[in-house]
């Protein structure tokens, strides 16, 4: 997707959702960090896995647009695996390891929007 102007760029709604992914990911890393004390992991437990699958919706979204304006590749796919299979078995291992791969998955979607779009 080559595209003349940041405008252009910004208007296309595969970007627009690829950026709520990232921010709604970068959202529940703080969400995350936050309950990390157990006083506040039972509250905050239910906050965070909710906004989990609500990057998991807009990714979802992201996929089903860009693969009808501009097909989807092995990356898009494997970032989709590791949001849905490694984040959720690296939480049951330990927390902080938990925490370095959800952040390594905020880069991967920083790396579908680098890699592909532009």
């Amino acid at each position: 997707m080559q595209t003349a102007t940041l405008g252009d760029f910004f208007s296309s709604p595969n970007v627009i959702l690829i950026f709520l992914a990232i921010l709604t990911c970068i959202a529940n890393i703080i969400i995350g960090v936050n309950i990390l004390p157990k006083d506040k992991r039972e509250k905050g437990y239910k906050l965070h896995k909710n906004v989990f699958r609500l990057v998991l919706v807009w990714y979802g979204f992201f996929l089903v647009v860009n693969h009808y304006r501009l097909g989807n590749g092995f990356w898009e796919y494997f970032v989709l695996f590791y949001f849905l299979a490694v984040i959720p078995w690296s939480r049951k291992i330990n927390v902080t390891l938990h925490a370095i791969i959800t952040s390594l998955g905020a880069v991967m979607l920083v790396g579908v929007i680098a890699f592909r779009l532009l």
